[in-house]
Formats: structure tokens, C-alpha cells, sequence
């Protein structure tokens, strides 16, 4: 709309702007005064900037970087002591991450049975390559000499442990008749005969052929078996595999020099490789009747490899290898060579060791912690090895390293737990 020629302007009146002349002294006194803020900000932002990416000296969580592909950071916690060294925190945060974030991703690939990697000779293409020889990187191939040292047939649950992982996915018991032995016979028997073939180093057996060079060596009844039952998998570290992870992590992070620090596994394999004397502690927790009391503290210091297994959840992520039925029973992946059958000896069990790796422990300790009832025997003959236990019972923390240093030994008005090493 155009307004008419007789309708009143309402827009304000603005006075006409006024031009005032500043003496030259003012001027310069205004440059100088802007330069002394520019100054100001520039300094302020690069304080913003060096605050943004500074890292203090002391103990820090370092994660593996997720730019850098999936790696298995996400089961481990890695505690260390920055700017203990003679390099500054800062400098050595970026190469103790880019170190620990390699061989997260290294370590991921290695030991993964269900996947391939370009250039990688992982479990995966051992298992789909029987009776051929291979090359794989050193670790993995230290790993299988560990278990080859051992005796122990665990490796060889591939098949079980591919089927019975399923159980960890169900969502409710009736589920659980397709997967596990002790809700169906035909699994029963199913887990029996594959076991049975576990146990036999004449139908599968993994030769190891010096220079990292290895083949596994598969009859052909079990290859006959394995192509009826649809198996692919012959190998498979299965509940093993974090304690031989964290003794690769650990084995990088020593050859580049980082050793002020430890790292833990959500499934409980620790290896602290701290030589400095800093003292450490291991808590000690008990089960009794569905409620965990936290039995005392193991006080330590120097380098030591701690595996620490228990047959009940307290880990979010323990639902990747834990299951509960209704009435309170749990399915675990501790099996056992016997039967394929999930077993554990007791619910807690501290082992531990100045000398042997997570991988050498769990070794020794799984035929007498995947069994019915816990040989007490068998625990002392591994102290006089150089692994030593703690376990609880009946309200005591038994252990047999007779210089164990345990203290905060839990008490209230109903329950008092007392010690007894050696």
C-alpha cells in the first residue's frame, strides 16, 4: 500500500551525525591501546590452545584411538604414570598411545576367529587352511608355543565354543535348548563328539615349524566330521584369549620402553610391568549365598601377571560370556575338554606370578579350576612352580604364598574373615 500525500511521517527524527576532531595524541594513544589488547587476545588464545592440548604429568587412562579401526581396547583398561621418565608427559602420551593403539589393533586381528585382514595370518585363516603351512606374526606364534609347553587341549574347543557362544545371545531360557548340552541331549551328545576330537592330537594338532611357521594338522575322519557338522573353526583360544592378549600388549609396550603402568582385562587378566617399586593392590572378593563381600586386598609391588576367574557376573561386558536362567544357574565359557560342558571349581580364584605370563598361568591353572570340585593339592604343587592362589572358604583367605601381604581384611557385625597362608 502507498501512502497518501496528507499522512504524517512517523519515522523519528535522527539528528544529522556531527564530525569532532580528535587531537593526534588521543589517535595514538588508541593505536597503542589496541595493539596491547591484540597482544592480550593472541596470548589468551594460545594459552586456550596449549591448555586444550596439554597433558598433565601423573597417572592417566590411556585408550586405544578409535580413528584407527576396531581394536580390543574396549576389554582392557590401561592405567600409566606420565612424565615419570625424562620425556614430558605430553610427548610421551602421543607415543605411548600410538604404541598401545597399534597393538590393540594388531592383537584384535590376530586372535580373531570369526574374521580376515588383508595381509594378516590370524586364527581365522589357520582354521580355514587345515593341513597347510602358514606364516604368522611372532606373537600369536609365541602364544602357540606357550600352549604347546602346556599339554593343555583347550585351543582345540573351536567347534564347542563356536556353537556355545550362541548361548551368551539368547534372550530367554527356551532359547537355550539349540545351544547348550545341559538343556538338550542331541547337544550333549553333539558337544561330546567334538570334544572328543579336541582331546585327539592324532585328529587335530597344530605343528609348529620353527621361523613362525606353523600347520595344523587336521585327519581325515575329523575333516569328514567337520564338513557334515558344517565346522570351520578348529582353533579357538576361546575363554584363553584375553590372557594372551594382555601378554602381546604387554610384550609391545616393554619393547618400546613403556613400563610404568598396567593393564587389566574386563575378565580379569592383569599384567603390571612396573620395575620401579610402586606399590600395587588386588582386590579379593568372595561369593556366599548370591552376595559378594570384598574379602580383603593383596598388596604387592614389582613386575607380576594376575589371572583372576570367576563363574559370576560384575561387568557390564560379562554379558559377552555369561548367561543366567531364571532359577539363578549360570552358563559360562569356562569348558571343558571332557564334555564341552561349562565348568567351574569354585567362584573366585586369584593366581598369580612374578615370573610366568597371564598365558602360561591360565594354562596351568584350567585343568583344576574347570573341573566339579577344586583340587587343593594341585594349587600347592603350582606354588612350588612359582604360581601361587588365593581363594576364599568358609569366611578364611587362603593363600599359598606364605609372604603374600594381605591386609583390609573385611569384618562387620555378622561376618569376620580371617587369613591363612602358606
Amino acid at each position: 500500500m502507498t501512502l497518501g500525500r496528507k499522512a504524517r511521517d512517523k519515522r523519528p527524527r535522527v539528528k544529522p551525525v556531527e564530525r569532532i576532531a580528535l587531537p593526534e595524541g588521543n589517535t595514538a594513544l588508541r593505536a597503542a591501546a589496541a595493539v596491547v589488547f591484540l597482544v592480550i587476545g593472541v596470548t589468551l588464545l594460545v594459552y586456550a590452545a596449549s591448555r586444550l592440548f596439554a597433558v598433565d604429568p601423573g597417572w592417566q587412562t590411556i585408550e586405544a584411538g578409535a580413528s584407527e579401526g576396531t581394536t580390543c581396547g574396549d576389554e582392557f583398561v590401561f592405567s600409566y604414570e606420565l612424565g615419570a621418565g625424562e620425556a614430558s608427559a605430553a610427548a610421551e602420551s602421543r607415543g605411548l598411545k600410538a604404541v598401545y593403539t597399534a597393538a590393540c589393533r594388531k592383537a584384535y586381528q590376530l586372535f580373531h576367529t570369526l574374521e580376515s585382514f588383508e595381509g594378516v595370518v590370524n586364527l581365522r585363516e589357520i582354521n580355514l587352511h587345515p593341513n597347510e603351512t602358514l606364516t604368522v606374526d611372532e606373537g600369536l606364534y609365541r602364544a602357540f608355543e606357550t600352549v604347546q609347553r602346556s599339554g593343555e587341549r583347550t585351543l582345540y574347543l573351536g567347534p564347542v565354543y563356536a556353537r556355545f557362544e550362541n548361548v551368551f545371545s539368547c534372550i530367554d531360557d527356551a532359547q537355550l535348548v539349540e545351544f547348550d548340552p545341559q538343556a538338550s541331549e542331541d547337544v550333549r551328545r553333539e558337544y561330546e563328539a567334538m570334544a572328543g576330537y579336541a582331546r585327539d592330537p592324532e585328529a587335530v594338532n597344530l605343528r609348529l615349524l620353527g621361523d613362525n611357521q606353523v600347520c595344523l594338522e587336521v585327519s581325515e575322519d575329523y575333516l569328514s566330521f567337520a564338513q557334515r557338522e558344517e565346522i570351520d573353526r578348529f582353533l579357538d583360544f576361546g575363554w584363553m584369549r584375553n590372557a594372551f592378549v594382555a601378554d602381546y600388549l604387554a610384550e609391545e609396550l616393554a619393547k618400546n620402553g613403556y613400563t610404568n603402568g598396567f593393564i587389566s582385562s574386563y575378565d580379569g587378566f592383569s599384567r603390571n610391568l612396573d620395575s620401579r617399586g610402586t606399590g600395587y593392590s588386588q582386590n579379593i572378593y568372595d561369593l556366599v549365598d548370591g552376595v559378594t563381600y570384598p574379602a580383603g586386598v593383596m598388596e604387592y609391588d614389582g613386575p607380576m601377571s594376575i589371572v583372576y576367574l570367576r563363574d559370576f557376573p560384575s561387568d557390564e561386558l560379562d554379558s559377552r560370556r555369561m548367561y543366567q536362567l531364571r532359577n539363578g544357574e549360570l552358563r559360562t565359557t569356562y569348558l571343558s575338554t571332557a564334555d564341552g560342558r561349562c565348568r567351574s571349581a569354585a567362584d573366585n580364584l586369584i593366581c598369580y606370578s612374578k615370573m610366568a605370563g597371564c598365558g602360561e598361568i591360565t594354562l596351568q591353572i584350567a585343568p583344576v579350576y574347570v573341573a566339579d570340585t577344586l583340587d587343593a593339592s594341585a594349587l600347592e604343587a603350582l606354588a612350588e612352580s612359582g604360581i601361587h592362589s588365593i581363594r576364599c572358604e568358609d569366611w578364611v583367605v587362603r593363600g599359598t604364598d606364605p609372604a603374600l601381604a594381605l591386609t583390609n581384611l573385611y569384618e562387620n557385625e555378622d561376618v569376620r574373615y580371617t587369613a591363612s597362608l602358606g
